[in-house]
């Protein structure tokens, strides 16, 4: 999941964990997009070498910046390093160019950009990328779903010479639902809905998957609302308070704005509201 505000991150992970065993293992890079997400050790390596697109120059910089990181360091100073060894480029993209080329991450309490060699591609999938794609389609459908194809071809940006022979190649508990029966889910999660969809309450993190994980968010908000909660679109999502699957209202440390809270869901809003202070 998208992972820019790590404040943010931490909760969605939260809401969604059955524990926090794996805690240790989730990490930060630039695995696609162009963006921070969050993601398993485990997978980063993988989901980057799948999906990751670099930019023009990035090759002739990729030793050059690798070479600044031959330890975990601050933002602070590898920043440093940059400006003695880079000068000219942004900082930014030195991060991202690490990250990008599969040789750090962020990790750790203090997410320190740390140099890594994580399992690629040829390591998970014998270098089948087809494979992985199908793998991290399944994934998708399973945390996002009811989504489509399109959601998906969207939120990686992988080609379609890749996506349309994945999805020939689904476990069984990935099936077709809505109209036309376009969207693909996985069945537990149909149980789950059914069970869960009333009078249901969430407090989300900025950049939650719930909000940023389809090309068309309007199934959880008017276009008035989705003007209020990503101002402009410009990139800039706010927290959002969220009423058996609506977006009702934003929140922050001091304040709730209400959007049309209804009346059974406001003092559990408010309850949520307290808890996370």
């Amino acid at each position: 999941m998208q992972g820019q505000d790590l404040h943010s991150v931490r909760r969605s992970l939260a809401s969604r964990a059955k524990d926090h065993s794996d805690a240790r293992n989730i990490v930060r890079g630039y695995p696609m997009r162009n963006t921070l997400f969050a993601a398993s050790i485990k997978d980063i390596g993988w989901i980057t070498a799948l999906c990751a697109k670099g930019r023009k120059g990035d090759t002739e910089l990729r030793a050059e910046v690798n070479g600044l990181i031959e330890r975990p360091l601050s933002r602070a100073e590898l920043k440093e390093r940059a400006a003695t060894s880079l000068p000219g480029v942004p900082f930014w993209h030195v991060v991202r160019v690490a990250m990008e080329s599969g040789h750090a991450i962020y990790s750790g309490a203090d997410q320190l950009i740390t140099p890594v060699d994580l399992p690629g591609l040829e390591e998970t999938f014998n270098g089948d990328k087809v494979a992985a794609t199908a793998e991290l389609m399944t994934r998708y459908f399973r945390t996002h779903g009811p989504a489509t194809l399109r959601d998906f071809s969207w939120w990686t940006k992988l080609p379609q010479r890749l996506i349309r022979p994945a999805a020939e190649n689904l476990p069984p508990d990935i099936v077709r639902c809505g109209e036309d029966s376009q969207d693909l889910v996985s069945a537990e999660i149909v149980e789950m809905a059914e069970a869960r969809k009333k009078q249901s309450v969430l407090l989300l993190g900025a950049f939650d998957e719930y909000i940023l994980g389809y090309q068309d968010r309007l199934f959880a908000m008017t276009k008035e609302v989705h003007e209020t909660l990503v101002p402009g679109n410009r990139g800039v999502f706010r927290r959002a308070v969220v009423v058996d699957g609506q977006v009702r209202g934003t929140w922050n440390k001091q304040t709730i704005e209400d959007w049309g809270i209804p009346e059974y869901a406001r003092q559990k809003v408010k309850n949520l509201w307290l808890d996370a202070h």
